[in-house]
């Protein structure tokens, strides 16, 4: 069973690259960056798979870090600015425009996967789970970025707002995750060690357009996200979810122990 609304999501996407050649949505690549940095201290591994890669900021800084890097994106047009921002360097793999519910890789065959951005682009994790269990090696790494619904007001904004009346500036499955919709769906396919962090973006004033309830919406942003900095606790802090987990050696667990 798969657990994407795939046509809306690959014409959003196609639609979005089209039209500004890059995912511009922050104003600066520190996210990026960081992310490859804490790959390369979760594993000695080589070969980084960028699962969701966008435009390819994220599989330049992995490449930074000293992998060899796949990536991969559901939109073509995704893939096409992939291809052309990566084109001559040594250490990129290959673009190729695919479905993460259905990867073409070989069992083990990954190192590390970067999914920035990514899940919560799913209703259910279980088939995408399934999928990286199967091409993650046993020792391996996954580092997802997310929506963090730890954070009331993101929680608020993506899944009661959105859910309520679809912003169409979100794709229909977008979604804020808890650590738990993570842990405990991975965690029944075969990975471990988890660990959860939040962190906040600046997001650029352009991104959302120009009109006034776009202005509203970025000033209140950032309003919430200040708020956020002195009235919570560290996980509910920041508007993402940073995710870090291991895949385990030996088989994944089966719905029935999982649920013992």
């Amino acid at each position: 069973m798969f657990f994407q609304d795939k046509s809306s999501e690959r014409q959003y996407y196609d639609d979005l690259f089209a039209s500004r050649k890059r995912f511009d949505q922050f104003t600066d690549d520190r996210l990026y960056e960081e992310v490859a940095a804490a790959a390369r201290q979760a594993t000695s591994g080589t070969v980084a798979l960028d699962l969701g890669c966008g435009s390819g900021t994220q599989a330049v800084c992995l490449m930074k870090q000293g992998f060899a890097v796949v990536s991969a994106d559901l939109s073509f047009e995704a893939t096409k600015l992939c291809h052309t921002k990566t084109a001559g360097a040594s250490s990129m793999l290959g673009v190729i425009n695919a479905d993460a519910e259905t990867l073409p890789f070989r069992d083990g065959s990954i190192d590390v996967c970067i999914c920035s951005l990514f899940l919560h682009h799913f209703s259910s994790l279980e088939t995408v789970a399934s999928e990286l269990r199967r091409i993650v090696r046993p020792g391996g790494v996954v580092l997802a970025t997310d929506a963090n619904a730890h954070n009331p007001f993101v929680w608020l904004f993506f899944n009661v707002m959105h859910r309520v009346r679809p912003l169409s500036w979100l794709t229909p499955n977008q979604r804020a995750l808890w650590r738990s919709d993570i842990a405990d769906c991975f965690g029944r396919h075969g990975f471990g060690d988890f660990q959860f962090s939040s962190f906040s973006t600046e997001l650029r004033r352009d991104w959302l357009g120009s009109s006034l309830a776009f202005s509203i919406n970025f000033h209140t942003r950032q309003a919430l996200l200040g708020l956020s900095q002195v009235l919570l606790p560290p996980l509910s802090r920041g508007n993402g979810l940073l995710s870090t987990f291991r895949r385990l050696p030996g088989p994944a667990r089966t719905a029935d122990a999982a649920a013992r």
